[in-house]
Order: C-alpha cells, then sequence, then structure tokens
C-alpha cells in the first residue's frame, strides 16, 4: 500500500503549475478540450476512440450529421402524441381529448399542455444524454437558446414541439436565412413575443368610429375617447422587431435606431396565426397590414400587388440575415458559446468571413471555429463554466448512469435552475461562468453530486459496472476515479479534500474491504461530480 502523505501532490501541482500556462495543449489535452467543447461530456472509453480516430476526422464526422445514425434514440419516442405534429395536427388531437375526456375544457387544455411540456423536454435531454451526434446536439442547445420561447405562455405551451424538431433540429447546420425566416414565421416565436396580435394602428378615420360607436352605446364623451385610446395601444406591437434586431441578427444598438424598429414591426404587421387549417400555423392576415411606405435603415422596402407584407417582412429578414453586424454577432455568440466567454478576436473574425463568404452556412461556420488554430490555445482550455443542463447529462455520461425515464433528468436540470425551454426573458439563458456561479445553485450541484453518487436522485443510479475491479490500495482507488470523472486533471484544493477523505477512511478502518472500497469510491465520485474541476469545460 501507498504511504498516505497529505500534501504531496498539491506541493507538486502547484510547482508545475506556471510552466503549465505556458506550454501548448498535449494531444491528449486536445481531445478532452474537443470532447468537453462539443459533446454534453465524454463517456468512459470515448476519450480513446477519438484520439485514435483523430480529431480532425471525429470533427468531421459530427459536422456530417446526416450520416450519424440516431434512429435507436428515435424509436424511444416512438409512443408519442405530441412530438413534431404541426399546429393543425394538435389541434385535431386536442379536440379529440376533449371528446374522449369530457366538457372541461380547461381542464383538457392543461393536460394538453402538460403533455407537450413533457414531450418535448424528455426529447431534449434523452438526445442530449444518448445520441452519438454530439456536435448537433450542442449547437441546438446554443439555437434553442438564441431563438428562445418560453413554453409557458399560452398556446407556445404546445407549439414548442414543432418548433424544436422543424425549426431548431431542421436547420441549425444549414443557412441562416432560411433559418431566420423559419422562426419568424412559426407561431410559437409569434406568439411568445407577441407579433401574432400586431396590428396597423387605426387610421383617424377608424378611431372615430370607435368613438361614435361606443357614444351610441351610452358612453359619456370621455369614455368614448378613452375607447379609442385603448383600441391605439392595442395596435402595434415592437416585440418581435426588436428581438429580431437587437437578439437575432445585429446586436444591441448595432446600426439601427428605434425608428428602425417601428418600422420593422409595421412591416410585420399581419404575420399572425391560424391553427384551423393544414400547415405550420403561420398565416397572413391582410387587414391587419400597415400598408404605408416604408424605409429600414437608410434603404427602402419594396412592395407587391398581392399579400405587401410577406413581401416586407420576407425583405427585411433576408437583408438583415445577410449584414455585415449580423456576421459579427452570430460569430461573436458562437466563439463565446465554443471557445471562451472573453471570444478571441482572431477567431471571430475568421468566423464571420466565414459566415459572409458561405452566405450563412452555419456548418462551415462551426468548422471554422473548431478548426482554428487559437481553439486550442491553453487560455481556452478548461475556461468554460457549464450550465445546469450540460451538468447534469455530463455527469450521467461520466459516470454511465442508468436513469428510469428521462422526465427525471429534466426535472433535475430545472431544478438547477434552468428549465427546458422555461426563459421568461427573450434574451435566453445567460452563457457565461457569473451566470451559474452562484452560491445557491452551486450548492444545489453538490448535492445533486452526492445524492447521485449515493443512489439517492431519483430515478438515477450509477451502476456497478463503473465500479468494477476497484483497486485494493485507497490511493490508487482515488487516483482511479479521478482518470474517470475529471480526467482533465484536479486542483490542489480538490486534491487535498481527497486526500483527507481518504486518510480517514483508512484511518478508521473503513477501506479495507470491498463493500468499504466501494463506499469510499462513492464518497469520491461525489466530491468529483460536485468540484469546481467537474464545472469547467
Amino acid at each position: 500500500m501507498r504511504v498516505l502523505f497529505i500534501g504531496v501532490a498539491t506541493l507538486t501541482l502547484l510547482a508545475g503549475a506556471a510552466a503549465q500556462e505556458l506550454r501548448p495543449l498535449t494531444e491528449d489535452e486536445k481531445v478532452l478540450h474537443i470532447l468537453s467543447r462539443l459533446t454534453f461530456g465524454p463517456t468512459p472509453g470515448q476519450f480513446g476512440k477519438v484520439k485514435n480516430m483523430g480529431l480532425d476526422a471525429w470533427i468531421d464526422q459530427q459536422l456530417d450529421v446526416k450520416n450519424i445514425d440516431v434512429s435507436a434514440v428515435e424509436k424511444r419516442f416512438n409512443d408519442y402524441v405530441l412530438l413534431g405534429t404541426t399546429p393543425f395536427e394538435q389541434a385535431q388531437i386536442y379536440k379529440k381529448m376533449q371528446e374522449d375526456a369530457g366538457d372541461d375544457q380547461m381542464q383538457n387544455l392543461g393536460a394538453f399542455r402538460r403533455r407537450a411540456r413533457s414531450e418535448i423536454r424528455n426529447y431534449v435531454v434523452e438526445f442530449a444524454m444518448n445520441s452519438d451526434a454530439q456536435l448537433f446536439e450542442v449547437l441546438t442547445d446554443f439555437w434553442r437558446n438564441h431563438f428562445a420561447v418560453d413554453i409557458a405562455k399560452d398556446s407556445v405551451g404546445y407549439t414548442t414541439t414543432h418548433y424544436e424538431i422543424h425549426v431548431i433540429r431542421e436547420f441549425c447546420m444549414g443557412r441562416f436565412t432560411p433559418f431566420l425566416k423559419a422562426t419568424a414565421k412559426h407561431p410559437a416565436m409569434m406568439v411568445f413575443l407577441d407579433n401574432h396580435i400586431s396590428r396597423r394602428p387605426p387610421s383617424k378615420s377608424e378611431l372615430k368610429q370607435i368613438e361614435n360607436r361606443a357614444r351610441r352605446s351610452g358612453s359619456t364623451k370621455a369614455q368614448a375617447k378613452e375607447a379609442a385610446a385603448v383600441a391605439k395601444q392595442r395596435g402595434l406591437n415592437e416585440n418581435y422587431a426588436r428581438e429580431l434586431m437587437e437578439l437575432h441578427t445585429l446586436g444591441v444598438d448595432n446600426g439601427y435606431s428605434q425608428e428602425d424598429v417601428e418600422v420593422v414591426a409595421r412591416a410585420f404587421t399581419g404575420w399572425s396565426t391560424n391553427f384551423s387549417k393544414e400547415g405550420n400555423g403561420f398565416a397572413y392576415k391582410d387587414a391587419m397590414h400597415d400598408p404605408s411606405r416604408k424605409a429600414v435603415m437608410g434603404r427602402s422596402i419594396p412592395r407587391g400587388r398581392r399579400e405587401t407584407g410577406v413581401i416586407e417582412g420576407e425583405t427585411i429578414i433576408k437583408r438583415l440575415a445577410a449584414h455585415k453586424n449580423t456576421a459579427n454577432f452570430i460569430a461573436t455568440k458562437l466563439v463565446q458559446y465554443l471557445v471562451n466567454d472573453e471570444a478571441p478576436p482572431k477567431i471571430v473574425q475568421a468566423a464571420a468571413k466565414t459566415f459572409r463568404s458561405k452566405k450563412g452556412d452555419l456548418t462551415e461556420v462551426v468548422r471554422t471555429i473548431v478548426k482554428h488554430p487559437e481553439f486550442y490555445k491553453r487560455e481556452h482550455f478548461k475556461a468554460k463554466f457549464k450550465n445546469p443542463l450540460e451538468f447534469v447529462i455530463s455527469a450521467l455520461r461520466a459516470t454511465e448512469a442508468d436513469v428510469s425515464e428521462p422526465r427525471v433528468i429534466a426535472n433535475a436540470v430545472a431544478r438547477l435552475g434552468m428549465p427546458i425551454y422555461g426563459c421568461e426573458d427573450p434574451t435566453g439563458w445567460e452563457d457565461s461562468a457569473e451566470a451559474w456561479r452562484d452560491p445557491g445553485v452551486m450548492a444545489l450541484r453538490w448535492r445533486f453530486a452526492l445524492n447521485l453518487a449515493r443512489g439517492r436522485e431519483q430515478g438515477m443510479k450509477i451502476g456497478e459496472r463503473f465500479y468494477y475491479q476497484l483497486p485494493e490500495d485507497p490511493l490508487d482507488l482515488m487516483d482511479s476515479m479521478i482518470r474517470k470523472v475529471v480526467p482533465q486533471g484536479l486542483g490542489s484544493n480538490t486534491y487535498a479534500v481527497l486526500e483527507r477523505v481518504v486518510f480517514k477512511r483508512v484511518q478508521e478502518g473503513l477501506a479495507e474491504t470491498e463493500r468499504g472500497r466501494k463506499e469510499l469510491a462513492k464518497t469520491i465520485v461525489g466530491i468529483l461530480l460536485g468540484s469546481p474541476e467537474f464545472q469547467q469545460q
């Protein structure tokens, strides 16, 4: 048995820290870097497979997502009713639910929404955990957040099942312009940002008619004027126009004015919803459209003889998608997501250039980022911080945990502060270390980590195979668990904590039997999963 000497490893780590910062990443570190950024965390054995295959070959394989077989995961959702169905089909399903369950419309609607919410959240976490197309899943998480909608708002509660599969997943590795257009026309986005009710402001004659009708119905002159004022306020809604420019394309205050926002909002009046006919729920309603001539960011918008509002909206989408500021904004966000919160300028510039030259080809933009020489700079290694979805899924993947049903994963992610499709703010969830390092949130992560390791997390259990053939020497056991759970290595503080735990168990004689070693292994795994190093990407 090795001699236990607390602090030896700590001193060794500290002595080499300065030199370590100056060295380029080793080949093994490059593999770990790739697996931490382009997957939801490595699984046991995946490191060796990627290393043998070669980084470039593995990246190319992941970028060619159409040739990755995910049918085994898809089969798990054969019994789901609402997943991927169109709003029209959902309306038919809801109608049948009413017929089968009785006349309590609100109760039936609540059950309908809960079912849709459960199906889409289960789908997201199941694919994140088990799909071989891991880069694709990482990217869907990025775009799901970029084009965020809140499942709690009105019909978004059920149309999100179609939005996820036929918008986010269908377009996220294609070209940006059709992707942006698909989000703009989807009822999940239109309802979330209230564009489905945005209409041209009433004309003076229409406002006068409203006043007259109010007077004829017995209202006072003051009440009639108030009715007209309310009608005027209920007209134009700028929510979608603002978020289209601020969050989806150009970036905050980046080349447009408040007047441009208002004009864009007028151009999108009439873009609404209709769930009563076959299709994806989009409907253009000409009576709601503002027909006045428009110019955005100094350029006039062409008009058509029919469906003028569709032409105007689609023209704006194309122009915004092709704008250089959009290229820079999207490139910066992707680099922050895949490389570092402080986006390296050279990678951003290269990605933005690819965005422009390849006409918004998002696969090529990602390829440019992850194959850029600076991607492997040591300053980016372990520089990111996992959000709750990344933390939970990576913990389950690292330990090959058995999960009873995907619902328990989605619930765990929600408890840690990131319910899937549950961000009320259209900005989506923050993608920075500071956003997720709140002490309260970290305490919840510690609890999850320890409960998972001890088999106390509902519906999740680390299987016996993970602890197969444990080394008899306690320190060897500790090292074997570290290699499995945190292969990128530990800092001195965490290593010292583990040494103290092992030393205490040895002193108490609790590491001499196979059962005792297994309990020690579980304690070590819990500490590792909750450690600062495991939170790093």
